[in-house]
């Protein structure tokens, strides 16, 4: 798959930025929590007679005013290590290099790049909070870390930026004709990983999951107020009813109906609400379910208490995503795939797999229609590239044990063969 040239990028200088960023880090956590009390012991608990020639009105403001310098540090010091860890982070050249990666593919508005690019919230917790408690720099580092043991995450980044946020490993599109590779991807996705958010492109890239994606690799990532989101479940309805009559003469499934804007359970003043307040997945049949993300964090803990508790509320979630089948043995999942009928996928056009569509007899898998985008973009070289790239992928493996040709090339028999089990 094509693709346009990232920011530019210095290894060289993202190397400085982060030996200076953790150098200062250093020395502002070494002022902010040991000078403090370090201070206050030789001013006050027991004074040599040098401390006590110092009026006490300047001991009291140095106790005060150096940790609160070191502090400073701390937090300008991580600012230069986010930096640096920009300045090297990967760039995916060419999403072509994902054929045969297993890789989740993370969609949002670019508007919600500023506020998941800010550090993670701290946990509650008083005096027991630790600065290094929290996993990953910025909130986008640390939620998508937690699926970083599934595949890969990727992402489209945004045009211009200077470069690229930490969290997904970010390749660039052009701005014209970016509907077909986006497309592509999601074909090809082991998960689709959309974060809730009104917006023509978000929208559109979630009406075209529902057409070409199987409903359990689709996970909803709820991280905007009820407003929005609501806004978001208008403007899709909206956006599928018209996509339905514009491209009609397809077989449209029903549009799932996506649950009320999940709101934090009521709880104490240990009950952590993190910026991802929920994920929403569905089943075959597009019935969606709700996992909260909140943790409760107790007031006694250790520097690793957090973290287990995140891997713990998450486990489910993770649980259910990495025992999705494999995708075509890792390769790109196509539309040439769809069209031999492979399981887990749906052809763009036709019903996913869930509500039955109109067209399939009962019990058996409607059988898609070439790519809508292919025939959209015909004629230009670039998307004809990309779409004989696609095109070119192999289909899913059964999910069972893998199919035994019959004598003399014949069809397939025993176990495994195409009746097993499981859509992708």
């Amino acid at each position: 798959m094509g693709g346009v040239r990232g920011p530019r990028r210095s290894p060289v200088v993202g190397a400085a930025l982060l030996g200076l960023g953790r150098t200062t880090r250093f020395l502002g956590f070494a002022l902010g929590a040991g000078a403090g009390s370090g201070l206050a012991h030789a001013f006050f608990v027991d004074p040599g007679p040098d401390a006590e020639g110092i009026h006490w009105s300047v001991r009291v403001l140095l106790v005060v005013v150096v940790p609160f310098i070191g502090w400073l540090l701390f937090a300008a010091g991580r600012r230069l290590v986010v930096r640096g860890a920009r300045h090297r982070a990967p760039v995916i050249e060419s999403f072509e290099q994902l054929r045969g990666q297993r890789y989740l593919l993370y969609l949002r508005p670019f508007d919600m790049d500023r506020r998941m690019a800010e550090p993670p919230p701290e946990a509650p917790g008083g005096g027991m909070r630790s600065p290094f408690e929290m996993p990953g720099h910025t909130t986008e580092d640390f939620v998508l870390g937690q699926f970083s043991g599934l595949g890969e995450v990727v992402a489209v980044g945004r045009p211009g930026e200077e470069l690229p946020l930490l969290g997904a490993r970010r390749g660039y599109l052009p701005l014209e004709d970016w509907k077909a590779p986006v497309s592509a991807l999601l074909q090809g996705a082991h998960t689709v990983l959309l974060s809730v958010a009104p917006g023509p492109g978000t929208e559109w890239e979630f009406t075209e999951a529902l057409r070409t994606v199987a409903p359990e690799r689709l996970v909803l990532m709820v991280a905007c107020g009820a407003g929005e989101y609501d806004t978001f479940r208008s403007g899709v309805a909206a956006l599928y009813d018209a996509r339905r009559r514009r491209e009609g003469g397809r077989t449209w499934a029903p549009l799932p109906g996506l649950p009320d804007c999940p709101a934090p359970p009521p709880g104490g003043k240990r009950q952590w609400v993190l910026p991802v307040r929920a994920f929403i997945t569905f089943d075959r049949e597009w019935r969606p379910t709700v996992f909260p993300f909140v943790v409760r964090v107790p007031w006694l803990r250790h520097l690793w208490t957090v973290r287990r508790l995140i891997r713990g509320e998450l486990r489910p979630l993770v649980a259910r995503i990495g025992g999705l089948p494999a995708r075509g043995g890792g390769r790109h999942h196509s539309a040439a795939s769809a069209r031999r009928g492979a399981p887990g996928s749906v052809a763009p056009g036709r019903s996913p797999v869930g509500p039955r569509s109109a067209a399939a007899p009962p019990g058996q898998r409607p059988r898609p229609s070439p790519t809508a985008s292919a025939q959209a973009v015909a004629g230009r070289p670039w998307a004809a590239q990309l779409t004989r790239a696609v095109l070119s992928g192999s289909p899913d493996p059964p999910t069972r044990a893998p199919c035994r040709p019959g004598r003399g090339g014949g069809p397939c028999r025993g176990r495994g063969g195409p009746t097993s089990r499981g859509r992708g």
